[in-house]
């Protein structure tokens, strides 16, 4: 199995040896990063009562653990963040993240600064942001506006967070399931403009448009991680191949020429997304076979 200790990485063998030294290991490095042994994440799971006694049961069929732990900072953030829940005050919201609670002002500016700490908070944990569960229900779309129009009934805010494998599996997960549908319907937005593009040829394409810059962002942001980049090297070179094909399109829309709209959607844009694939599928396998 393969074992992460923030950017540490190492293999042991799914045997009790091998299980005892990875605990080893892990307080080695908890030693020398002086740091405070949290919980796992076993395969995306978090795993915190009885952990170690979990990999150990479940050895066989583990492929990855990765070590959560707490430093002497985070720690007296912690405890700041305690002492300031224990002191509830009305027009406050109480904002919990995995173990660290702390409270922000029902209002715009504080919202706004609560967002700030989340932002932090995910730094410091190298976890990325999922959602909000408000008052216990779930809010996965546009959770700041959702905070702002409802503020004034909000007692509790609980941020859920993506492990970086988890992160990466939902980005690639995304993508994959936009290529299945979005191939056969730019073939057939790309032969409407080879005749005569009407309303709906528009609204297809600009929304098909839409979706390729968003997937776009999505992996340039994969490339800029640093979690990551060396994983995703072959997605930059078709990520500069499509912006020379977007960069012929824009020109070909002020021209007008819907021949040579056509001609890029059929001839560039759908081997981009074609090869995108591929690669993204290989990826995805890749992820999910950490340890052969």
């Amino acid at each position: 199995m393969l074992v992460k200790i923030s950017t540490i990485e190492f293999e042991v063998k799914n045997t009790l040896p091998g299980v005892k030294n990875m605990v080893t290991r892990i307080d080695e490095t908890m030693q020398e990063l002086k740091a405070e042994f949290s919980h796992l994440i076993v395969d995306g799971v978090a795993v915190s009562d009885a952990s170690l006694d979990y990999v150990k049961q479940n050895r066989k069929d583990i492929r990855l653990v990765e070590v959560i732990f707490v430093t002497e900072d985070q720690k007296l953030l912690k405890n700041k963040a305690v002492k300031t829940a224990s002191r509830t005050k009305p027009g406050t919201i109480k904002v919990t993240i995995s173990n660290i609670v702390f409270e922000a002002k029902n209002s715009l500016p504080g919202l706004k600064k609560m967002f700030g700490q989340i932002n932090e908070y995910m730094n410091d944990f190298q976890v990325y942001f999922s959602h909000l569960r408000v008052n216990g229900n779930d809010v996965t779309d546009a959770p700041f506006d959702y905070l702002v129009n409802n503020r004034q009934d909000i007692h509790e805010v609980e941020v859920v967070f993506l492990t970086a494998e988890q992160y990466m599996e939902q980005v690639l997960s995304i993508t994959q399931t936009f290529l299945d549908n979005a191939v056969p319907t730019i073939k057939t937005i790309a032969n409407q403009f080879y005749q005569k593009p009407d309303d709906e040829t528009w609204k297809g394409f600009n929304v098909a448009m839409e979706g390729i810059r968003n997937i776009v962002e999505l992996i340039n942001q994969l490339i800029r991680d640093p979690l990551f980049s060396r994983r995703v090297d072959g997605i930059a070179s078709l990520g500069n191949n499509l912006q020379k094909s977007l960069e012929s399109m824009a020109g070909a829309l002020q021209s007008g020429d819907n021949t040579l709209i056509a001609d890029l959607l059929h001839y560039e844009i759908v081997p981009f997304m074609e090869d995108m694939h591929k690669t993204l599928n290989k990826l995805s396998l890749e992820s999910k076979n950490v340890v052969s």
